[in-house]
């Protein structure tokens, strides 16, 4: 018993003891934080971000930017396949252009509010200001967003922010400045206001001024340099995302691409075809060069920014929403792989298809054939090649198929055959050629041969890209081999 009231004083001794080294320690911090606000002009924006951040606690963010004008049943497939991949949306809502004789143009999307409000997502109208625009008029353009807000909000949309798309010359961000601020107090208090970002104007001494009237900030990392040099560059990428984490006040996002376009050069200089064809640039075009983002290089950049210790960052913004039968956009497969660290592969098969019967021979293991009381017919089978990955892919050099009673055969897009014992086998005439070429080539010039420039890149095969490769006219068949590259 002695042993145990011992204890209970020595307990009470420590309680005691901890209390009054805690009334110390408060006493001895008498709100710093208080006296560096009243010091500081830019308190009341200070305190918001102090007391809001982005914590380690909030995931990472990955979003997506719906930018068709047109809306179609493809859009609502793509937003029920994307729901558990990206975890809010940008919808472009309204854009405008400018006239040469001042009058404006402005597009509002026809948007499907049915199929908005059924996905749960978070939603942030955008309007897309050309950068083309000399000036900005102020009450037009609020008015404008104004009228669209009503708009969705009577059609029962709800949405959690504004974003304006404006690539402004760094010169006139003080006059940017002046009209996000009208904007902002228009806006409904609920509503954030977010703007995308050039990585031109993070050297300007007018870009902190500009975030202290914007909630949000998004930089576009893509489609900001000479389009001949590529879509994104990951080492410039990296650059400007460490520069605004030294700078930016606001929470911010990195746009980044998941799209293609076209080079497309002329004796008047080059243009960029993207998702409207421009068919007479390329009537008169000397040279039409495909660029397309590459997945493996986003997957390993979103991964870095996935490790990024900045608290500001919230995250990442894809361009744009793949909708089936966009041929300037990543199939949605693809993007999904990348956002979540899948694999990255192409799958080219080999289809055969006859009498509208389709047969994967890229998949079938030998069976027995059995016998037929009937003579046997000659069928016309016709060769596709199929990539069912989610990357391009460089199609096989060699494809040796056995057929029986062939009495016609012929290839095209690039391969040849010949028949040998019993085989049909189909060859690219670009790999022969090649093998040709370095065999017959003298010893200086075995290099240049080897090194092939941009006119002798090699065909690569988009994801659910389709090849026609030839046909022939036998009793029957089937494939014996792929020879990969």
């Amino acid at each position: 018993m002695g042993n145990l009231i011992n204890n209970m004083r020595r307990n009470q001794w420590r309680l005691f003891t901890l209390f009054i080294a805690s009334l110390w320690l408060s006493a001895c911090q008498p709100a710093a934080d208080q006296s560096e606000f009243k010091s500081n002009p830019n308190a009341p924006h200070a305190a918001k971000t102090a007391l809001a951040p982005i914590t380690s606690e909030q995931p990472f963010s990955q979003e997506v930017y719906i930018w068709q004008r047109q809306w179609r049943p493809a859009n609502q497939t793509a937003l029920v396949q994307s729901q558990n991949a990206f975890q809010g949306l940008r919808i472009l809502a309204l854009q405008a252009h400018p006239k040469p004789n001042g009058a404006d143009i402005w597009f509002e999307v026809a948007v499907n509010h049915v199929w908005l409000q059924a996905d749960p997502r978070p939603k942030i109208l955008v309007v897309r200001l050309d950068g083309q625009f000399t000036h900005l008029n102020d009450e037009e353009v609020i008015h404008k967003i104004n009228q669209v807000l009503a708009n969705w909000q009577a059609k029962g949309t709800h949405i959690v922010g504004v974003e304006i798309d404006h690539d402004s010359a760094s010169s006139k961000l003080p006059a940017y400045r002046k009209f996000l601020k009208k904007l902002k107090a228009h806006l409904p208090t609920q509503l954030k206001l977010s703007i995308t970002a050039l990585p031109a104007w993070l050297n300007s001494a007018e870009f902190p001024t500009l975030l202290a009237t914007i909630d949000e900030l998004v930089l576009q990392i893509h489609s900001v340099s000479d389009p001949r040099h590529g879509l994104f560059d990951a080492v410039k990428g990296w650059q400007w995302v460490e520069q605004l984490s030294r700078i930016s006040t606001v929470p911010y996002l990195i746009a980044l691409p998941a799209y293609g376009s076209a080079v497309i050069s002329t004796a008047s200089g080059y243009q960029v075809e993207s998702e409207t064809p421009l068919r007479h640039q390329r009537q008169s075009a000397n040279a039409v060069e495909e660029l397309m983002a590459d997945p493996k290089i986003l997957q390993t950049f979103i991964q870095k920014l996935q490790n990024q210790t900045d608290t500001k960052l919230k995250g990442i913004i894809w361009f744009r929403l793949p909708l089936e039968g966009d041929k300037r956009v990543w199939p949605l497969n693809t993007l999904i792989a990348v956002a979540q660290h899948g694999e990255l592969a192409a799958k080219i098969e080999l289809v055969i298809s006859s009498d509208n019967n389709v047969t994967n021979q890229a998949q079938l293991t030998a069976e027995n054939t059995v016998k037929s009381h009937t003579m046997p017919q000659s069928k016309l089978f016709q060769l596709s090649l199929i990539n069912r990955g989610n990357i391009a892919g460089e199609p096989p050099t060699i494809l040796s198929l056995a057929g029986h009673a062939c009495s016609a055969y012929d290839a095209q897009n690039g391969y040849r055959v010949i028949q040998k014992d019993g085989l049909l086998t189909w060859q690219s005439q670009a790999e022969t050629t090649a093998a040709l070429t370095s065999i017959e080539a003298p010893r200086t010039n075995m290099m240049s041969v080897l090194q092939p420039n941009r006119e002798t890149q090699k065909y690569m095969l988009n994801p659910n890209g389709q090849k026609v490769i030839g046909w022939a006219r036998c009793e029957s068949l089937y494939l014996q081999g792929i020879y990969a590259p």
